[in-house]
């Protein structure tokens, strides 16, 4: 009798997580507090030629966020590298996902937020206007 074989494609993007209490996004569910997130900073203000520039790398962990913040003195640009979420920047939600550009003006509130079962994550720069 033939073998069928099937092959299913679905973007990993579109998975879920299995779950359950051993599951690393249990142990990321801290009630109150989704704040999970991994900060590298690659470039620092001294190291560049102006001053005025900051970049870095981050990872936000699956159905987590950033704690948010504010720079009334400088211009920010994201590239997200990996996964989906969503840029909140003053109350207004925007969807992000892998291959988009995210440009901030100085000054909105800001924070970023995985919405899915997988790392988000991101390069920034900022520069000191």
């Amino acid at each position: 009798m033939p073998q069928t074989v099937r092959t299913f494609r679905l973007p990993l993007e579109d998975m879920e997580a299995e779950g359950g209490d051993s599951a690393f996004s249990a142990l990321l569910r801290v009630e109150g507090d989704e704040v999970r997130r991994d900060v590298f900073t690659m470039v620092k203000p001294e190291e560049s030629a102006s001053g005025r520039i900051t970049a870095g790398y981050t990872t936000v962990f699956p159905h987590c966020g950033t704690r948010g913040h504010e720079h009334g003195d400088r211009e920010e640009v994201y590239f997200f590298t990996r996964g989906r979420g969503v840029m909140v920047v003053n109350g207004k939600e925007t969807e992000v996902a892998a291959g988009d550009t995210f440009y901030l003006e100085p000054g909105p509130f800001h924070i970023t937020r995985n919405t899915t079962d997988l790392p988000l994550e991101y390069f920034w720069i900022t520069i000191r206007v």
